[in-house]
């Protein structure tokens, strides 16, 4: 089985792995959960403000959580509830973003216990890569005009569907409902990352203007891996618009080497 950590600067990570740990409690099911507590709360901004308000007593806020979701979620997920409503949130609109996450992660969390967290990361990035090379596909699955949730996610599900693993199906439906222009392939790299994160590993993607020969791919690894101190798992693809150089992002650092920019930079400063 993959040995899996606890993501620590997710905010309720160590409480979810901990009711996740409970005998008998069947991750996909928190999962959905939490993706129906997030829709709900984006929703029903005034059940959100009312859970959130900083003014009631935390006996009163979970009251009104366990009197409104005990009865439809799982044990494990009113357990993570009651510590989210105990929580001091500055904006109720956090709350939904912070229930979507805890959703995610628990699907990552079901497909470790089946060691499927390689699997996982890999077909992420063959979709991220699919849809990165394909707009008019990408496009269709993120634009809110053209279906809702449900209608998008099936579209996804009729092109993925026979080619990745369910938990990686629920996590590419995930993101393609909650997904605007430009966010999708963010939300799915996130994705990737987190499970890469989740098993003490860096995903780094990089895109390039042609493509990287077997010895520079070894090269750039072993490179980063000296750097982080980590297993590096590389996504590379292959932009001809940066003309020359290399965009790389590995965790919260980004660096752009690419003529593209270095072009973009010498007329700015010609124009000033």
């Amino acid at each position: 089985m993959t040995q899996m950590r606890t993501i620590e600067s997710v905010p309720f990570a160590t409480d979810l792995a901990a009711a996740l740990a409970t005998p008998g409690t069947d991750a996909m099911r928190v999962a959905e959960d939490f993706f129906g507590l997030a829709d709900l709360f984006k929703e029903n901004t005034r059940l959100a403000r009312a859970l959130t308000d900083p003014a009631r007593s935390l006996a009163d806020k979970q009251s009104l959580a366990q009197e409104a979701f005990a009865s439809h979620v799982t044990t494990a997920t009113m357990a993570v509830v009651n510590l989210v409503v105990a929580d001091h949130w500055r904006r109720p609109t956090d709350v939904d973003d912070t229930l979507e996450v805890l959703g995610i992660l628990s699907v990552l969390n079901a497909a470790g216990v089946k060691g499927a967290l390689d699997q996982v990361r890999e077909e992420l990035f063959q979709v991220r890569y699919f849809l990165d090379h394909n707009r008019e596909v990408r496009v269709r699955l993120s634009d809110i005009s053209t279906g809702d949730s449900h209608e998008r996610g099936d579209l996804a599900t009729s092109l993925f569907g026979s080619r990745v693993s369910v938990w990686t199906m629920r996590l590419v439906r995930r993101a393609v409902g909650r997904s605007n222009h430009g966010r999708l392939l963010h939300n799915i790299r996130r994705y990737a990352q987190w499970a890469a994160t989740m098993q003490d590993r860096l995903f780094v993607t990089v895109a390039t203007a042609s493509p990287m020969t077997e010895a520079q791919v070894d090269r750039l690894r072993a490179i980063l891996e000296k750097r982080y101190g980590v297993t590096v798992d590389l996504a590379i693809s292959v932009d001809p618009t940066l003309i020359g150089g290399f965009r790389l992002r590995a965790g919260l650092t980004a660096i752009d080497a690419s003529l593209a920019t270095r072009i973009s930079a010498a007329r700015d400063a010609i124009a000033s």
